[in-house]
């Protein structure tokens, strides 16, 4: 990787297709902060335990409200929240092919399970270990969030509109900004893409 870990949307959308990491950040005015994300096309065991490892936020599955809606999980009614509040959906198993649920390949093998479009409630448990986030209908142009910026990504690489997301924190349990945030793209080699250039492109398309 050369000297600069920003990369255009178009680099991004080629990573993302290819099962390669970003770290997507958003504005400085919002939260300023950065998540690691993976398509959840491309999931694996030994990816959510690199992100557990290293970046260390809270593990999620970002996607849409109508896949939410096929596998009979409900959003989390909100209290005291604003618009800008993530939507969390309520936690989910998979119903075979897990044990306990927790470990990094039974969270794997669990969003695997929901990719497969004849996967319906039927096949889910409620509670479990995945922590699902719904992106607005209207996408980036409702909410410049993490959770929607993922998914776009997604659509734009041709994939199952769904990525797994984990804030990135820095050593001292905060969160990671700035020259934090490269300093931990360099180590993880991994490019960054910013939620404002996935907008721009949703607002010209």
């Amino acid at each position: 990787m050369g000297k600069s870990v920003y990369c255009t949307l178009e680099v991004a959308v080629q990573d993302f297709c290819a099962g390669k990491f970003l770290i997507l950040v958003d504005a400085q005015e919002r939260e300023n902060e950065g998540d690691l994300i993976v398509a959840a096309e491309h999931i694996s065991g030994d990816k959510i335990n690199r992100m557990l490892l290293e970046a260390r936020g809270m593990l999620h599955l970002a996607t849409t409200e109508d896949h939410l809606d096929r596998l009979g999980v409900g959003l989390i009614e909100p209290h005291n929240a604003d618009h800008a509040t993530p939507r969390f959906g309520l936690p989910f198993d998979a119903l075979a092919g897990i044990t306990t649920g927790v470990s990094a390949a039974d969270r794997a093998e669990s969003i695997r399970q929901t990719l497969d479009p004849d996967t319906s409630s039927q096949d889910i448990v409620i509670p479990g270990h995945v922590l699902p986030l719904a992106a607005r209908r209207e996408g980036l142009l409702a909410r410049q969030g993490h959770t929607e910026g993922s998914v776009e990504l997604a659509r734009r690489a041709g994939l199952f509109p769904a990525a797994v997301m984990s804030e990135v924190m820095a050593s001292d349990g905060s969160m990671a900004k700035g020259q934090q945030l490269v300093d931990f793209a360099i180590r993880f080699d991994c490019h960054i893409v910013d939620i404002e250039q996935i907008h721009q492109a949703v607002l010209h398309a």
